[in-house]
């Protein structure tokens, strides 16, 4: 389970959990073709219209995402993210 901590300074400290399952499904919906098709279809057409360069991808392999997946869950417990601001602000994302 990905878990994501946040601590703010004059206010109480939560957590959102993120079990498995959801990052699964999460993935396998950002890995869709039909998505892909879509987001680069909408954003080629702006990119035109703005004269602007960016790359973007056509696809994401959804062999190597849940490979990814797979991976990670062998790694509890590991801080992916720590970042604490000056303000007192704390965000932590752990396995």
């Amino acid at each position: 389970m990905l878990k994501v901590k946040v601590k703010l300074k004059d206010r109480r400290e939560f957590t959102v959990p993120l079990p498995y399952a959801l990052l699964h499904a999460g993935s396998w919906v950002a890995s869709s073709p039909l998505l892909w098709k879509f987001v680069n279809q909408n954003f080629i057409q702006k990119n035109i219209d703005e004269n602007a360069k960016t790359f973007i991808p056509t696809s994401i392999d959804r062999k190597a995402v849940k490979g990814l997946l797979r991976e990670i869950k062998r790694y509890r417990g590991l801080t992916i993210v720590e970042v604490k601001e000056k303000d007192g602000t704390e965000v932590v994302v752990k396995l």
